[in-house]
């Protein structure tokens, strides 16, 4: 955690050193007022009239200076402290999405995308609040605390000022103590948010499966049950709270009459004058707002360090390897892919792989079939490297697969599985994310080659018309094929296709097995299914168990 803040320090150092000069200089000019204030008292209560109007007008001034200045540099602070909040988040959300490309694979399965986004953009506000907020907040407040206790000790009574200090530290530590236990029902409150917000996330995304099976009351009973935790928890936080913070209030205010009965006592026995009583009580009045500011302040720092605490820790989350500076074998035609002696599980898992050997030829068509759990989807993730074989090798053209970069063997081998994402963007959009650069006369080329082209016509925007979202109102079989037309677009030398054949009708089927067949000839292409088609003219045929 520190780190990171270290980062972002340094990354705006420039900018925070102008903001905490500003609140320096806040603090210095609202050390300044008291001495004035009690000077225009003093004078008041002079006995001539011609001192007050004298020097009084040149202290008034001098007052009316210092506001006019601290205003102003107030509303310097505020700008630019505008401008460093509003960098500062624009740049968490470019290192977020920086950072989800860096991520291995298996990291985005451990939470749904709901609850996932919610606690990131939550930690984000703490963040930026922390940094842009707190931090100057405290320094001006630090500051002025420290500049008044200096003034205390050289005008007034040690005495006096040392029972000022003590009142305000044991004001301070029962914050401190009330922080405490607000961050661990921050902390229990938070837990509970996520589970709260996983649970609708999974409604809204499976509320076709629910209302299929008529559990929609079922699922509602578990979202109240969770909800009701989350208040109780709220309203048990709230109780300490109203029951601390009077009691804290009153310790201030019994503390404060206690050092009007010192000050009282020590004018009674001489010990004391009437310039420095009232300087003292400026002074002091003075310190305990600026260090109730300063733990006001610290009562929010226990959730925002919580928020930079998980933003810290998904930072430094293991990424794949940076291959950056790694010179990289090319992909640019037709290869054989070989793997030998390879061995894989899923960490707890049954070994799904023991040294296993499958040869893939070049310009042909291997089959691979195998039930459910047998492997077949591990084997796409095993040569896009989302996972690594515990052992063995993965050769393609004779090039073991850790030569190639991700990038390069992700931009090669084109895959479609069998759950087919569409982003809610236009149809032209979804194409173009399997190849950036695609003309408009490539994107309609590849839609015709699957077989889409009375669907576009359908479409009132063309290929420019937005999909719903998750491809809501449109066929599996049209997602697949939309799938299909991303792989056409691409002209990859390797395809791999994980159960091709689902969700199409018996037309449709015959159309894909031609497609691929006159892929063959320029293409390595790699079939994962528990179907075989007697249109299909395989090469060679795998079975998996």
């Amino acid at each position: 955690m520190i780190r990171w803040i270290i980062r972002t320090v340094l990354r705006y150092w420039g900018m925070l050193v102008a903001i905490l000069t500003i609140q320096i200089g806040c603090a210095i000019l609202v050390s300044m007022q008291p001495r004035y204030y009690q000077r225009i008292v003093t004078l008041a209560i002079g006995d001539t009239k011609s001192a007050l109007l004298a020097e009084g007008l040149s202290v008034v001034t001098l007052l009316a200076a210092i506001y006019l200045a601290g205003t102003l540099l107030q509303a310097l602070g505020g700008y630019i402290g505008c401008i460093f909040s509003s960098n500062l988040l624009k740049q968490l959300q470019i290192d977020f999405f920086e950072k989800t490309s860096q991520l291995p694979l298996h990291f985005f399965q451990r939470q749904s995308a709901g609850e996932f986004f919610t606690k990131f953009n939550n930690d984000i506000g703490q963040a930026q609040r922390f940094i842009a907020n707190f931090c100057p907040l405290a320094v001006r407040e630090f500051v002025t605390a420290v500049a008044v206790t200096a003034i205390l000790f050289y005008f007034c009574p040690a005495i006096l000022t040392c029972a000022a200090l003590c009142i305000v530290l044991l004001t301070s530590l029962l914050v401190v103590q009330l922080n405490r236990i607000m961050a661990r029902y921050a902390k229990a409150q938070r837990a509970r948010w996520g589970e709260i917000n996983r649970l609708f996330d999974e409604t809204v995304q499976g509320i076709d499966t629910l209302k299929m099976f008529a559990t929609e009351k079922q699922q509602s009973e578990r979202f109240q049950k969770q909800t009701s935790i989350f208040r109780d928890l709220s309203v048990r936080a709230g109780s300490v709270a109203a029951i601390f913070s009077p009691g804290i209030d009153l310790v201030s205010k019994f503390g404060g009459l206690l050092l009007i009965f010192i000050a009282y006592y020590m004018i009674a026995q001489d010990n004391m004058r009437l310039e420095p009583f009232l300087l003292f009580f400026f002074y002091a009045a003075l310190l305990q707002v600026a260090v109730s500011n300063l733990v006001g302040s610290l009562s929010n720092i226990q959730t925002e360090l919580i928020g930079i605490r998980n933003i810290s820790s998904f930072f430094s989350e293991y990424s794949e390897e940076n291959e950056s500076n790694k010179i990289s074998a090319s992909l640019d035609k037709s290869v054989p892919i070989e793997i030998q002696d390879l061995t894989f599980s899923y960490p707890g898992g049954r070994i799904l792989f023991c040294d296993a050997n499958l040869h893939i030829p070049a310009n042909g068509i291997t089959l691979i079939h195998g039930p459910s759990g047998s492997g077949k989807s591990t084997l796409i993730n095993l040569l896009l490297r989302f996972y690594s074989p515990v052992k063995g090798s993965i050769r393609f053209g004779g090039i073991d697969i850790s030569k190639f970069t991700r990038a390069e063997l992700r931009k090669k081998i084109s895959v479609v599985t069998q759950y087919h994402y569409i982003f809610h963007e236009s149809l032209k959009s979804n194409l173009l994310v399997a190849k950036p650069d695609a003309s408009d006369e490539e994107i309609v080329h590849a839609l015709e080659q699957a077989h889409l082209g009375e669907f576009v016509k359908r479409l009132a925007g063309g290929i420019y018309e937005v999909m719903d979202p998750r491809g809501k109102g449109i066929s599996a079989g049209e997602k697949q094929r939309i799938s299909i037309a991303r792989l056409l677009l691409r002209n990859s030398p390797v395809i791999v296709l994980d159960e091709p054949w689902s969700n199409l009708d018996e037309q449709a089927r015959e159309i894909l097995a031609e497609v691929i067949n006159n892929l063959k000839p320029a293409t390595t292409i790699l079939i994962l299914s528990h179907e075989e088609l007697p249109s299909l003219t395989v090469d060679r045929v795998y079975n998996l168990v």
